[in-house]
This record gives structure tokens, sequence and C-alpha cells, in this order.
């Protein structure tokens, strides 16, 4: 008997189709917690994830950076329409889209991103945790507790944060997690100065705000270093409610000769390297992209020791940590280096150094992704 063999036709494997992760944020105006979704999607692997980023409010002024990259960016404008009204639009609109993941971040986003993923049968739910705000009023602190429940993971930027997230979202401990936030490196040269050298120059970048960032106390001590040191100067980088109020006591303290009020900047990583000390103010924090960046461009820190600051800081080694609302410490730290730049240039070379290590923007957004396939595995099983 004979036997005919058949060529059977060649079956070609179909590709996956990406994973969609879907980040709903407030807007994206300039601040840390927006540099943080700008990385995460900017440095996806594009072969498996396919990003997208929805704003319960405006777009904001970042929306360009977006476009320059060919991220998605849609602006919902329920934003103080009603926690309910966005949680409808938002379940609406992600029926739609219907991603794997939706990413929340900032506390109102997570609010009305959680219910109405669970609302729309969304697979996972991700909440990053970026400050140490705690909730306030019954109804905040309700939402917000609910919105855990409903989160299969909550990953805060610092061990600091992770132990607010613990007092105040009250979820369990096996679905909060700690990723700190990166830099991309490549884009931060080191500062070309060397010791010694006569001026010295500090920087501060952060929103214009004396409520959180405090700056009326980084004044006060720029007083306190210019009567010791006349040609010291500090460069503010950043705009906010509080500037008119800032610039008053600017006056007020007669440094107008040596503080410059820079405003909002999309260079901010090419004035780093022109100074040589970074010094911040804050009265809370969770870990402060400023710092990272500051570091990453080879300058030394002074900074309030407050939320995780201390878990990227090392005092003494990078940088000196002082407590906050404190005009004479912080000066008093800001001198020290000022007086010793031979010390000041290697306490910004040992930061560099730890960035390398162990804040690498690609590392951190791997680590997401990695966080993203356990959850989804685990929820589909």
């Amino acid at each position: 008997m004979q036997t005919t063999i058949t060529d059977q036709p060649h079956q070609r494997t179909a590709k996956p189709r990406p994973v969609s992760v879907v980040h709903v944020v407030l807007a994206l105006n300039i601040g840390g917690l927006e540099k943080v979704v700008y990385d995460l999607v900017r440095f996806a692997d594009r072969d498996e994830f396919a990003t997208s980023v929805l704003c319960l409010g405006e777009i904001g002024a970042l929306e360009p950076a977006f476009q320059e990259i060919g991220i998605p960016v849609e602006a919902l404008g329920v934003h103080k329409r009603g926690i309910l009204r966005g949680i409808m639009a938002v379940a609406r609109r992600l029926r739609e889209l219907r991603p794997d993941v939706l990413h929340t971040h900032n506390p109102a986003a997570h609010i009305v991103g959680a219910p109405a993923a669970r609302w729309a049968g969304i697979p996972v739910v991700v909440h990053s945790r970026h400050g140490m705000h705690e909730s306030h009023g019954w109804s905040t602190t309700l939402g917000n507790r609910l919105a855990t429940r409903l989160t299969h993971c909550m990953v805060a930027v610092s061990t600091a944060a992770a132990t607010i997230s613990r007092s105040d979202d009250r979820g369990p401990e096996n679905r909060l997690a700690v990723i700190r936030n990166g830099v991309d490196l490549n884009l931060y040269r080191q500062r070309g100065k060397s010791a010694p050298h006569t001026s010295f120059k500090a920087i501060h970048a952060a929103r214009l705000d004396n409520t959180t960032k405090d700056q009326r106390t980084l004044l006060r001590a720029v007083r306190l270093v210019v009567d010791r040191k006349p040609d010291f100067t500090l460069d503010i980088v950043g705009d906010g409610s509080d500037r008119t109020t800032l610039e008053a006591l600017c006056d007020e303290l007669k440094l107008r000769s040596h503080v410059q009020f820079l405003g909002f900047r999309h260079d901010v990583h090419e004035l780093l390297p022109q100074a040589d000390l970074f010094v911040l103010s804050s009265v809370t924090e969770g870990l402060p992209m400023t710092l990272l960046e500051a570091m990453a461009a080879g300058l030394p820190i002074v900074s309030t020791d407050v939320g995780g600051i201390s878990e990227l800081v090392r005092h003494q080694e990078t940088g000196l940590l002082v407590a906050p609302q404190n005009p004479e410490a912080l000066a008093c730290a800001i001198l020290e280096l000022v007086h010793d730049p031979q010390r000041s240039v290697d306490m910004g070379r040992a930061g560099r150094r730890r960035v390398e290590q162990e804040f690498d923007i690609r590392v951190v957004t791997a680590r997401y992704e990695e966080l993203y396939r356990t959850l989804l595995r685990k929820n589909r099983r």
C-alpha cells in the first residue's frame, strides 16, 4: 500500500498584542509626579506594552512632550465635578479602551480610577503613592480606603511613603510594594567645575509653595549665608501660587542681587551642572525627583530630613541633612560646603555614583513592568 504524504501549510505564530496600560492623573503640568509618569511611558518596552494617559482635568503644560514621543493623552474634564461623575466618565472610557492595567497617580485619581476600573472589568489596578500626604475628612478617607481595597498593588516611592500607606490606606501588606523613582542618567552631564573656585552658586528647583516646599525658610537661610559669604548666589527654578509672596520676602531681606527667580524651565538638566550645590527646604516629601536629578548632575545636596529623603541622600556622604523649618541649621550646612569646596565636589561625585547604582529610570521602569506581568498572571489564573 502506498502512503501519500501531504505537505501541511506553514503556520506562523501570531505576535501577541501588547499589554495595554492606561495611566490616570489629574493633569500633566510640570512636577515630580508628572515627570515619573513621563519617564514610565517614555522608557516602556513598546514591543510588549502600549501606554496611554487619561487626565481627569486638563492635559496641561507637558502635552507637547507626550505628543513628541507618541503617547496618546486625553483630557476627560471631570475633575472637581464630583466623584460619581468622575467614576462614570472614567469607566465609560475604560470600556472603550479595554486596557489590561490601570495605573493611577495622586489620591484623587485613585479614588476615581479604582472603582471605575472595577466597574469596567479591568483585570489589574496599580496605584503609586508619590507623597506623604494623609487623607483628610471622612469622605476622602472612606473613598481612599475603598479604592485601596479595589487595587491589586499599592506602590510607594519610598519606605517612608509605605509607612504612611499602611496607616492611611489600610491595604493588605501583601499588596504593598516599594519602587523608588529613577532618572534618565544620559540626560544629566556632571558639572564641569572642580575645587577650588571663588564664587559659589546654589540651585533650588520646586513648586513655589510655602506649605510644602517652605521657600521662606530657604530665603532666610540664604540671608544668613550671604552675611558670611557675600559672593554666594541662589537660582530658584519653578513657579507657583506663592511666588509673589516669596519675591516680596526676597526684597525685604535685601537679597535681590543674590537670588534669581527663573520660573518654570524645561532645561533644568542644563542648569544643574552650572551650580555647585542643590538645596531643598521642604517640610514634606515622598522621594523628590529634583534631588535625583541634582545627584545625577553630580551636585552635593543640602536638604531638610523629611519623608523619604534620607533613603536617597546619605548624610555626610552625598550631602547634609538638617531639621525642617530651621533657617540657621540650613545656613550652617550650606556654609559647611561653601567653606570646603573639595568636600562638596567629592559628595557630588558620590551622589552620581549612587544614582547610577540604584536609581536608573530604565531599571525602575522594568520593575513596574515586571509587576504588571506578575499581577496579570495571577489575576488571569
